[in-house]
């Protein structure tokens, strides 16, 4: 049986809360097939490319309300977003960036830093705790609450999404935020905008559309709040389309035994994971360093 389906341009409406149809994000793609359901809303695999997406998925502009407020509306459940700080964030990734910046921090020269999607302000916690003096380091956060939050710790987010007109920066991280954007080619397009010459970006995202089952992910997919799932030849893409050049690629495996104890909490208390043999799964977190081409 052909359980390909074709993109029709149509929209679903459910109550007030209205559900786009949408071609594939990184190819164009109208043919997919379905990959798994979660509290109601599906995720599809693009046929001819292999990422997969949440298709119908909700309206940009319900989309917008959501990421500021951190709350979906009641289709899908309810669904709160806002989270928590969590401080041991912090030191992993000064871990990772000591790491994959040690060029940078041996250099010693003040650079500007630019973290997106900056939540609670752990990466930027991180990345004050390395640069040079005299660096600007600073973030942007449009969910209000977070944003509230980072700036009572001392540290300068401003509650917006990245423009095309914002000052010029050396550096924009990208943590976690890959999959809760419905154009990521766009998204880059305004970091090519303001980076300075030879500027870098960090993406850190997953590569479940490298997973051939659903069952093979560890988690939640946080559908509808997640809304894109690349693999590593879609995040790559993205950022070579976009004229980067990619300096280093870090796979990172999370399916330990500390991750099925999450998860089996998760379970117990109704709430959306996968239980798997630990150190099984081939998903990875993707940590990847690139820089802006001449």
């Amino acid at each position: 049986m052909d359980t390909h389906r074709q993109f029709d341009g149509s929209d679903l409406m459910t109550s007030n809360w209205l559900l786009e149809t949408v071609p594939c994000p990184f190819c164009g793609s109208t043919r997919y097939q379905p990959w798994a359901e979660e509290i109601g809303f599906q995720a599809v695999r693009c046929s001819d490319c292999g990422l997969i997406y949440c298709n119908p998925r909700p309206s940009e502009a319900t989309i917008n309300s959501a990421v500021r407020t951190g709350t979906h509306s009641e289709e899908a459940q309810g669904l709160d977003v806002a989270a928590r700080r969590i401080g041991r964030k912090v030191r992993y990734y000064r871990r990772v960036f000591a790491s994959l910046f040690e060029d940078v921090w041996v250099r010693g020269r003040p650079l500007s830093w630019l973290d997106v999607g900056a939540g609670y302000g752990e990466v930027l916690e991180a990345v004050a705790g390395l640069a040079p003096p005299g660096s600007r380091i600073e973030g942007l956060e449009p969910m209000k609450r977070k944003a509230e939050k980072a700036r009572e710790r001392g540290l300068t987010i401003t509650e917006s999404y990245l423009k095309p007109d914002h000052p010029k920066v050396d550096v924009i991280s990208v943590v976690d935020v890959f999959s809760h954007m419905p154009s990521f080619s766009t998204f880059l397009a305004d970091v090519r905008s303001v980076l300075n010459p030879g500027g870098e970006v960090f993406v850190e995202t997953g590569n479940l559309a490298d997973l051939d089952r659903r069952h093979e992910y560890p988690g939640g997919l946080g559908l509808p709040d997640h809304l894109v799932f690349a693999g590593e030849k879609h995040l790559l893409g993205y950022l070579r389309q976009a004229g980067f050049e990619v300096v280093c690629v870090e796979r990172r495996r999370i399916d330990g035994v500390v991750n099925l104890a999450k998860n089996a909490v998760k379970k117990l208390i109704g709430r959306p994971a996968a239980i798997g043999v630990p150190y099984t799964s081939k998903y990875r977190s993707l940590q990847v360093r690139a820089r802006l081409k001449s």
